[in-house]
């Protein structure tokens, strides 16, 4: 029996480790341990550990990492404490391998610790990119894996350039569309009628016919624009006069200014239909993205989920520069004018052809079968 140790800190990246963590726990040659750590212990950002319980998965160890200050500084601060405190479960827990997924800083701390202490690290999505800081977060964890799980044909091939073996590189698709594909779909009234969305429309009417879905995260190289970022697109918005359903930042640097940004532009258009949520259960947030009209910002989910659905999107920024995507994604900057346009534009579009880039549905049942048959050393 391998004992499979899945660290995850944040709400997104779960979405797309968890048809990963249901395969490995039903295997009967795995067995499966949970860390959580990041944004999923804090309230202010929903307190999605509860999230993971609910979905039936026991958490092994919830580690405590975020420094708070929401800077450069207290980021570089927030690696080094867990370091240490992913040393220390590593050396008691001994997990036959660590199994991380995508970009983000927290990945670092650990697979340096499991690195360190000669752990197999298994990674999700490597070989993408995406022109920011966490394309090299992504390079650097490649390198420090052992077997690798990329989404498609390109990022396999990038791996293979890094110089990484040939048979430890596997093309599985997403596990994100796992979930995507097998959550059940709703109509749009009785997506308007669950309890989560009502919370916060309240008695405001359900959207008509068209709404926006807006999802935008703090750049790191770019904190010191996020509040400029923010309000550029939240500007565009009011200007198409438009019911938005928006999902909160990321707990990443320059998530504060764009928290002040959403609450300035709600103070200035206090008549605007702007519906904010700290987080949405994943099974609803399908269901808006496949409803809206349009999704707008940063996500990853306008590059790979909204191409299963045909919604259009509109890409703001560098975040996702380099990515894959479909021909429903549209690219601007932040320009209030662009940012505006190009919505119109895809709303007057409709929805586009679905595309399967980023697989078919099977990725977490394909990387549980492939780590269970494997022997994996950590020699390169």
């Amino acid at each position: 029996m391998k004992n499979i140790c899945v660290y995850t800190c944040n709400r997104s990246e779960y979405s797309r480790l968890k048809s990963v963590m249901q395969s490995v726990h039903d295997h009967s040659d795995l067995n499966l341990r949970v860390v959580a750590s990041g944004s999923h212990l804090l309230n202010r950002f929903g307190n999605t550990v509860c999230d993971i319980e609910a979905d039936g998965f026991s958490v092994d160890e919830r580690i405590f990492t975020v420094i708070e200050g929401g800077t450069l500084e207290t980021m570089s601060k927030s690696i080094g404490l867990a370091i240490i405190e992913l040393s220390t479960y590593f050396a008691r827990a001994k997990p036959d391998m660590l199994l991380v997924i995508g970009d983000r800083y927290d990945l670092l701390p650990a697979v340096i610790s499991a690195a360190m202490q000669n752990i197999p690290i298994g990674h999700i999505q490597g070989g993408e990119r995406t022109g920011t800081i966490d394309e090299s977060i992504r390079h650097v964890v490649t390198k420090f894996s052992h077997v690798h799980f990329p989404a498609n044909k390109s990022s396999r091939d990038f791996i293979l350039q890094m110089g990484e073996k040939p048979d430890h590189v596997f093309d599985v698709g997403c596990p994100a569309i796992d979930l995507l594909l097998s959550s059940p779909q709703m109509t749009r009234d009785e997506l308007f009628a669950t309890e989560e969305v009502r919370a916060k429309i309240g008695k405001s009417p359900i959207p008509a016919n068209d709404y926006l879905l807006l999802i935008q995260h703090p750049v790191t190289t770019e904190n010191h624009d996020s509040f400029d970022q923010m309000m550029a697109t939240l500007e565009a918005v009011h200007a198409l006069n438009m019911q938005t359903i928006l999902i909160s930042p990321n707990i990443d640097p320059g998530s504060d200014p764009m928290v002040a940004a959403i609450r300035a532009f709600q103070y200035k258009y206090e008549n605007h239909q702007l519906f904010t949520y700290r987080h949405m259960p994943l099974d609803l947030f399908f269901n808006l993205l496949n409803h809206a009209a349009c999704m707008v910002g940063n996500s990853s989910a306008g590059i790979r989920e909204s191409s299963y659905f045909g919604t259009p999107c509109v890409n703001i920024g560098s975040r996702q520069k380099n990515r894959d995507y479909g021909s429903n994604v549209m690219n601007v900057g932040h320009d209030k004018k662009s940012i505006e346009q190009a919505i119109a534009k895809q709303i007057a579009h409709g929805k586009y052809d679905i595309e399967y880039i980023y697989g078919k549905g099977d990725a977490g049942q394909k990387i549980a079968n492939i780590i269970a048959s494997m022997t994996v050393s950590t020699q390169k």
